[in-house]
């Protein structure tokens, strides 16, 4: 983790812890203060309606619908963790067996430059976007790989995603290995070396998901993270006042139900 990632990871940390107890008291204040207004009975009117409402419709059990919705947002919650680590563990590793995901951070593939001919005259059309995510798989022998393949490549620390537009075979150069020469399809020149087969992680098929690269990213930062957490605590804590609340509620129509019969 380089010094700024620190430096950004620890402000962001200190804006959840604030924000968090910004929270805790916003739902303590706001627990607490239903709770006087129930017991006090400036809720009676509402509980009451309410409760003849429910007489006249018959009791409906929602209890199970609104359990069935908290999980559905859990399981959703930890998918969308899950798949975050999953990605940016894997981002610099070589593809295996199992497909990859990887997010574009770059425009060089986004469109067809007019003096790249082989586009055309080959009708390669398989261009995609930054921001979009990629599904990339496990690179083919070095012998397999073909002119126009569109490969996950590392240069200098940093993963790119071209198109091979050359390959230069083994000679007294380079007598046990292929050289690969690549290319952007946006971009009017060659990559200025050419790239090794040990330098590639995975090929590209021509799958992607258009557009939410951005969200991935996102939260694959610390700030992402933070509010990831902030949300399984607010699914936590919501609920735990709703429950008090409904607790004091069916106290005080209890309290209610009896000062109507004794008023006959």
């Amino acid at each position: 983790m380089t010094s700024y990632e620190k430096y950004v990871f620890i402000l962001c940390l200190i804006v959840f812890t604030l924000l968090t107890l910004v929270f805790s008291c916003m739902l303590a204040t706001v627990t607490k203060q239903g709770l006087r207004l129930i017991r006090a009975g400036a809720e009676d009117k509402r509980i009451y309606t309410e409760y003849l409402r429910s007489v006249r419709r018959g009791k409906k059990k929602t209890g199970w619908l609104k359990r069935i919705i908290t999980v559905f947002f859990a399981l959703l919650l930890i998918a969308v963790f899950s798949v975050t680590i999953y990605m940016q563990i894997t981002e610099n590793k070589q593809t295996t067996e199992i497909p990859a995901l990887r997010v574009v951070q770059s425009e060089s593939m986004s469109d067809k430059y007019e003096k790249n001919t082989y586009l055309f005259e080959n009708d390669l059309n398989d261009q995609f976007s930054r921001f979009d995510v990629v599904v990339t798989y496990q690179l083919p022998k070095e012998e397999d790989l073909k002119l126009y393949d569109i490969v996950v490549y590392e240069v200098d620390d940093v993963l790119l995603i071209h198109r091979i537009v050359g390959i230069e075979e083994p000679n007294k150069n380079h007598p046990d290995e292929r050289w690969f020469v690549l290319q952007g399809d946006l971009v009017e020149r060659a990559d200025k070396f050419p790239v090794r087969y040990e330098q590639m992680k995975a090929i590209y098929r021509g799958e992607r998901i258009p557009y939410v690269g951005s969200f991935i990213l996102f939260l694959q930062s610390p700030a992402g993270y933070l509010c990831l957490i902030l949300i399984a605590v607010e699914m936590i804590a919501s609920p735990l006042m709703t429950k008090k609340l409904d607790k004091a509620e069916k106290e005080r129509l209890e309290v209610i139900k009896e000062a109507i019969y004794k008023s006959r």
